[in-house]
């Protein structure tokens, strides 16, 4: 399920870790609309099976603020698991048109939330684009520590291809194991950027790239995302 959440905003300015304020949006929705989800997916740290990006217009950076030519974004979600979709969809649709929190410094409201058509892929080969970065996390949990990889580094694709295992051998079974192995990561224009979230400065992925594998694996990264930190505004693609 695909939603295109159009929302307009008090001042053009917004801040550069704004991802987390967006989902601080969907949480005021969802706390409301269906308070047993809420406290499903956000205590405790659940794997959020979804993904977002952010269209900002024309945005300025400048350290800590982003300066946008509009007062306006649009915000992209999608997922593969249909009831969460439509929970997502009934929460946003919650905070339609009230005004809310964005930051010290600015105020949000959602005015319009289509579904977007979506179209199978059938072919084991096909090109993508980002459009939220890639984020290849190796997390020690004997030390809490996180450390991010992106495309160009060794360590990147072994990484990413555990990190989907992991994912997704419970919807898919452990069979999917090798089907994530055989996937081929072919770079056509990839570029490393850092992205500041919840106060981490995160080294992630941007651009196109091909993607070889089976069709029900292409078809799930383009729904749900693919990497992680899905759930924070990372890992959405669309076919070019």
């Amino acid at each position: 399920m695909r939603l295109k959440i159009s929302c307009e905003l008090a001042s053009n300015k917004i801040p550069a870790d704004y991802r987390r304020k967006v989902v601080s949006v969907m949480k005021a929705g969802l706390s409301k609309s269906n308070e047993a989800k809420y406290k499903e997916m956000y205590s405790g740290n659940k794997q959020k099976n979804f993904t977002f990006s952010v269209y900002l217009p024309k945005p300025k950076f400048n350290g800590a603020v982003i300066e946008l030519e509009k007062k306006k974004i649009v915000i992209n979600f999608a997922t593969a698991d249909a009831e969460l979709g439509i929970n997502y969809y009934n929460a946003l649709m919650n905070v339609r048109d009230k005004l809310l929190p964005f930051s010290t410094m600015n105020q949000i409201r959602v005015t319009n939330i289509q579904i977007v058509k979506e179209e199978q892929i059938v072919t084991e080969r096909m090109a993508f684009k980002t459009l939220s970065p890639i984020v290849c996390r190796d997390h020690n949990k004997e030390t809490k520590k996180d450390w991010f990889y992106w495309w160009e580094e060794d360590d990147f694709e072994a990484i990413l291809k555990r990190n989907l295992y992991f994912q997704l051998r419970d919807k898919f079974g452990e069979y999917v194991k090798s089907d994530i192995e055989a996937l081929e990561f072919r770079e056509v224009a990839i570029k490393k950027t850092v992205v500041i979230c919840y106060n981490l400065h995160v080294a992630c992925s941007l651009g196109k790239f091909e993607l070889v594998g089976k069709p029900y694996l292409l078809n799930h990264f383009v729904q749900g995302g693919i990497g992680s930190m899905r759930g924070m505004g990372f890992g959405m693609i669309e076919v070019i």
